[in-house]
């Protein structure tokens, strides 16, 4: 980058995102090749070019989709042969990474398409500004994916076939700044971002082993070196005594950005929640003043900086109703027990990043109020 206006503002950065789909044609207007010339590129950022959050994506330009072997690899054990299809609908972000996905349907139900097709998200990825040749941050896109029939079911299951699974609950994982020190040094400055997948085995202490690149943006920079650098640092949150993880696989989204430039806003939409709070205690955080009231539920919406462990600080009450009541504190008890995934679905660790949670307490009818006097937690 040579210039941006205003600086600090990230939109150098989204600019250099855009060199990854650019191409020049190999001779000048003379004829004569073009190798080794230096070129300066204006790219223009106007505010009309956003797109308005809900946009519907109707045809995405994929810059990767999983391989049918790859498919292959996530095909629901339940589904024993069964051909099937599932429907999933995403957020997609200003570099094509899908977020907030959920489920919109499956055929069978019960067989586990849909979890299977939740799983794959993180091997696609769309070309950046493909809508119409503007940004597509914030659009939605609905995915269709069709599994075929695995012949002989379970009972003669392809030799490639493992259990591979979307998320871990990981007990650590590296930080912020340990995903920064690891962006290749010969990228910095010529590479803005680059996304890799890995998919690793678990060892019987959940620390990771045999990690194969399923795939790498920015290709041959160094990026699916840097992220299996970082392996070492993830431990899941297993119990060596209990859990069997050797027919286990996990993919692993590593999302690198340049840390020369002005890092983007951190924020969690969709976390994996580790610990929660008990609901056989909501009867303990219910407000007093609001029984008083007559009332039996209320809610608030606390903002929260995330720690490195996944837990909440630096909590404020954003929004209560009713408010004056109480409810608003009570949202902060429970922010206090939470504890997210410290690794996000995108490749982001989650220190430093920036939370709304919504909390809202009902308290049943034939439950007493009680002063909030505990806040004992419990795993889901």
């Amino acid at each position: 980058m040579i210039q941006e206006t205003p600086t600090g503002e990230g939109f150098g950065a989204a600019a250099l995102s855009l060199a990854a789909g650019m191409a020049l044609k190999p001779t000048g207007a003379n004829g004569q090749p073009i190798t080794g010339r230096n070129l300066i590129v204006p790219v223009r950022f106007e505010a009309a070019m956003l797109r308005n959050p809900g946009t519907i994506i109707g045809n995405p330009d994929w810059q990767r989709k999983p391989t049918n072997d790859e498919m292959l690899q996530f095909y629901p054990a339940e589904a024993r042969g069964v051909a099937g299809r599932a429907t999933i609908q995403c957020t997609v972000s200003t570099r094509g990474l899908l977020e907030r996905c959920i489920l919109d349907g499956e055929s069978p139900v019960g067989h586990g398409f849909g979890t299977s097709a939740l799983a794959m998200t993180s091997t696609f990825l769309m070309r950046p500004m493909t809508v119409d040749g503007l940004p597509v941050g914030g659009a939605q896109v609905t995915i269709p994916i069709t599994f075929k029939g695995v012949p002989g079911g379970l009972s003669a299951p392809p030799s490639n076939t493992v259990r591979v699974m979307r998320a871990a609950p990981w007990m650590t994982a590296p930080t912020a700044d340990a995903l920064s020190a690891a962006f290749p040094k010969n990228a910095i400055g010529k590479v803005a971002s680059a996304h890799v997948v890995l998919r690793c085995g678990f060892r019987d202490d959940g620390g990771l082993k045999s990690c194969d690149t399923i795939s790498e943006t920015a290709k041959d920079r160094g990026f699916a070196d840097a992220a299996r650098s970082l392996t070492k640092d993830f431990r899941a949150n297993v119990d060596p005594k209990k859990d069997r993880l050797g027919s286990l696989r996990v993919d692993i989204p590593f999302d690198f950005r340049d840390p020369s430039q002005p890092a983007p806003p951190n924020e969690v939409y969709d976390p994996l929640w580790l610990k929660t709070i008990n609901p056989a205690y909501v009867a303990q955080l219910f407000p007093a003043a609001a029984v008083k009231a007559g009332l039996r539920g209320g809610k608030a919406d606390v903002v929260c900086t995330v720690q490195h462990d996944g837990s909440l600080k630096d909590c404020t009450v954003a929004a209560e109703q009713p408010a004056g009541l109480g409810f608003g504190d009570a949202a902060l008890t429970v922010a206090g027990v939470m504890v997210m995934n410290p690794w996000t679905a995108e490749g982001d660790p989650v220190d430093g990043a920036r939370i709304r949670l919504p909390v809202r307490l009902e308290l049943p009818a034939d439950t007493p109020a009680t002063p909030a006097t505990a806040q004992p937690a419990s795993k889901p």
